[in-house]
């Protein structure tokens, strides 16, 4: 082979090879140029600028504007045109005059002073200790008679025709007729209702300071302990008193106070 000939073969080839990474590195390099310019509108479209807050864009065009012109007052420009000056955080007084007023929370109504109950009078109480009746001024005698066929002994022993013995006689006989009405000498309280063996049927009251014991009556008693009775109201009729049953059909009445015993005739009033 003819050296001459290969070296400008050689020369030929060498020549194609360097223009070929010539043109490969001019393509890298317009490739990069095209990205990076790309890549740097991107990052400039999608970064908004320093001291500005992105907001999401209204959901139609006319929102927008009116919240456009809304937040950015006016700095006398010319008319028609936004002002690209850095916003003015005080308050624009002609700006707040055209703005819509903020709707306030609507007042509470106050609760009505609730009413106290309108309390009813009430029945007067009467203590504890008030009296279950009045007193009566005198006391009048129980049957029909106010003569005592047998008197009160006064603490003496007398006779006793049905005992025959001496006894003290505690008591006054007023005489009355078989079935007679018993009263009541005064106002006052039932104490109790018993049958004695000598005594017969007795019935207790209290008139005031005094305690009455109607002794000798029948079957048929028309009070009990606890009621209250009145000056003639009927306690019962006259049967017969055990102790004295030899003697006139009477009634045995005793009277006590403090527990002592007091002659009938003389704390009854006769008419």
């Amino acid at each position: 082979m003819n050296p001459k000939r290969y070296s400008q073969e050689q020369v030929r080839k060498n020549g194609f090879y360097v223009a070929l990474a010539v043109c490969l590195v001019a393509v890298g390099i317009a490739a990069w140029s095209t990205y990076d310019a790309v890549n740097s509108y991107l990052e400039t479209e999608e970064t908004p600028s320093a001291g500005q807050t992105a907001s999401p864009a209204p959901a139609n065009p006319a929102s927008r504007t009116e919240s456009s012109s809304a937040a950015r007052p006016a700095t006398g420009g010319t008319p028609g045109t936004v002002s690209t000056s850095p916003r003015d955080d005080r308050e624009d007084p002609e700006a707040a005059k055209h703005s819509e007023p903020t709707p306030s929370a609507p007042p509470q109504a106050t609760p009505a002073p609730a009413q106290a109950p309108v309390e009813e009078p009430e029945e007067p109480v009467e203590p504890a200790n008030a009296p279950l009746y009045t007193r009566s001024d005198e006391l009048i005698f129980p049957v029909g008679t106010d003569t005592a066929a047998k008197a009160y002994s006064a603490g003496a022993p007398v006779y006793s025709a049905t005992m025959r013995d001496w006894r003290i006689h505690r008591g006054a006989d007023l005489a009355a007729q078989p079935g007679e009405t018993v009263v009541a000498c005064g106002n006052g309280l039932v104490q109790e209702t018993y049958s004695d063996a000598m005594l017969g049927n007795v019935v207790t009251v209290e008139h005031g300071d005094y305690v009455f014991a109607y002794c000798g009556l029948g079957e048929d008693l028309q009070v009990r302990p606890g009621d209250v009775v009145t000056m003639g109201q009927p306690l019962g009729t006259v049967t017969a008193v055990p102790c004295e049953a030899a003697e006139a059909p009477h009634l045995h009445l005793e009277v006590r106070r403090d527990g002592a015993t007091l002659d009938p005739e003389k704390v009854l009033s006769r008419p």
